[in-house]
């Protein structure tokens, strides 16, 4: 560990000082080609502006000589003062560019011969034009040097612009090869061994570039993360063949809760299970054909849906059939579904157990706190086949005498109607509930069918505007039929 942080302290050291290097280049690039520039316009403006003076001063001397030229020496008079000020003004302009040229003797020189041709016109412009020429001299001088060294300071700028680019040419080239080298190289690697992982396909090796100090904690993250996906592929490889396992136990614990076998002669069957997860349903619903010729109708709602539910269901529902076919009575049914609750679970169940006898034209039921359990009969008129008894749970401590069975009588064209409290507390968009009333009057309508009239309440619940995943929704519907008639089975609609 420290002699990789000694290599990446190198590395990074010598990036940083290849990276000052060449902004300290260019920085001096930028500072000798400024303060060339502004030396040179500075002294070149000062040359230019003396120069341009001094020919104004010419030209105004000029003007003030032919204006004497046809006067004797004896007779000229004092220069005018629009000509005086004026030349007073130039020969001020002249001096105030010459000193920064260091031409102030050539600038005196001059003012004082102005002064003396001022004072006598007289004495000719000889002296005064001998020292303007001496300054015109030097300025021009100055300005050729000016140009000498304008032309050596571009030479030397071209030369430290060509050595800063060369310097930058080498820091990008040594630093691309060590991004290729310690970063797009391993990188690359990473994501072949990545993809070659995800297929399934890959080596049990190592990545083939070693960990550089510039990557040496994402490579050896990536390689524990690698291996973390190796193993994560073999335990979803477990995971998916559990998960056909569990598919197949969960489809086998759906087919039980839905199970209804042929009924008895004289009665057509038909109901179904919405589940509110997965497919399995905390409801359950069943019908059974007695050797006497009766047949029963079951249906009960364990307390919440869903697997644990499902499973409880699937045990009550077990039970209760075992015992029905060796005890048609209902109590007892009642009594066997309240051993398969745990004293300790807090789950309770609501049953209701309904024998149909068109023989003899009597219905036996027991219902333990079932929502919807009732008859309409062949005239339209709905009764309710209210409770015998408390719902089963742990809360009981005995079941002897628990249970009532009540009977009414049951005529050709009766229809038996159960339902759990799924379908009636079915909820619209604003929160109200479908209620026993809409289900007792959609069970009032026409029709015996039973698939119709199932298929009729769903309906209601949808166009109520039902909450599928609150609830788990069952409906049970039978029907007794003519004399001779033929009994339906409940699964493919066939007569048996």
């Amino acid at each position: 560990m420290t002699k990789r942080r000694s290599v990446f302290r190198s590395a990074g050291a010598a990036l940083v000082a290849a990276v000052i290097v060449a902004v300290a280049l260019t920085v001096l690039d930028v500072a000798l080609a400024f303060r060339v520039y502004t030396g040179s316009a500075m002294t070149g403006g000062h040359a230019d502006n003396a120069s341009r003076n001094v020919g104004a001063l010419f030209s105004t001397i000029h003007t003030v000589d032919e204006d004497n030229e046809h006067v004797s020496a004896a007779t000229r008079r004092p220069v005018q003062a629009p000509y005086a000020i004026r030349v007073r003004a130039l020969a001020e302009d002249i001096d105030a560019d010459a000193r920064p040229l260091g031409l102030e003797a050539q600038s005196s020189a001059l003012s004082a011969a102005l002064t003396d041709w001022l004072a006598r016109p007289d004495t000719g412009l000889h002296p005064l034009l001998a020292a303007a020429d001496v300054l015109a001299a030097a300025l021009d001088a100055h300005k050729a040097k000016d140009r000498e060294d304008a032309v050596t300071a571009q030479k030397a700028l071209l030369t430290l612009q060509m050595v800063c680019v060369t310097a930058l040419l080498f820091i990008l080239g040594g630093l691309a090869f060590a991004v290729w080298r310690r970063i797009v190289m391993p990188l690359a690697d990473l994501e072949s061994h990545l993809g070659r992982t995800a297929s399934g396909t890959a080596p049990d090796t190592r990545i083939a570039h070693r960990p550089t100090p510039w990557l040496g904690g994402v490579l050896g993250q990536a390689e524990r993360t690698l291996l973390i996906l190796k193993r994560s592929q073999h335990q979803a490889d477990k995971d998916r063949e559990a998960l056909r396992t569990d598919a197949a136990a969960s489809d086998g614990l759906r087919r039980i809760l839905n199970a209804q076998h042929s009924p008895g002669p004289g009665v057509a069957v038909h109901g179904s299970i919405h589940t509110a997860e997965g497919v399995i349903a905390g409801d359950f619903l069943g019908t059974v054909a007695l050797p006497d010729g009766t047949t029963v109708l079951l249906q009960g709602d364990v307390a919440g849906h869903g697997t644990d539910a499902g499973l409880l269901a699937v045990q009550i529902k077990s039970a209760v059939l075992a015992v029905l076919r060796l005890d048609p009575d209902p109590r007892t049914a009642a009594a066997a579904a309240w051993t398969v609750i745990e004293p300790e679970d807090e789950r309770f169940t609501t049953l209701v157990i309904a024998v149909l006898d068109p023989g003899t034209g009597r219905l036996a039921w027991l219902n333990a706190g079932h929502e919807i359990a009732l008859l309409r009969r062949a005239d339209g008129t709905v009764e309710e086949l209210g409770p015998t008894g408390p719902v089963i749970g742990p809360f009981i401590t005995d079941p002897d005498g628990m249970w009532d069975v009540q009977y009414c009588p049951l005529d050709p064209g009766d229809l038996v109607v159960l339902a759990t409290d799924g379908l009636t507390e079915a909820r619209s968009g604003t929160g109200a509930m479908l209620g026993r009333e809409a289900v007792t009057d959609a069970v009032a309508r026409d029709g015996t069918d039973p698939r119709e009239v199932v298929d009729l309440l769903y309906r209601v619940a949808e166009d109520h505007g039902t909450d599928w995943d609150r609830d788990d929704t069952t409906v049970l519907a039978a029907v007794t039929e003519e004399r001779g008639g033929q009994a339906t089975n409940p699964q493919d609609g066939s007569a048996s």
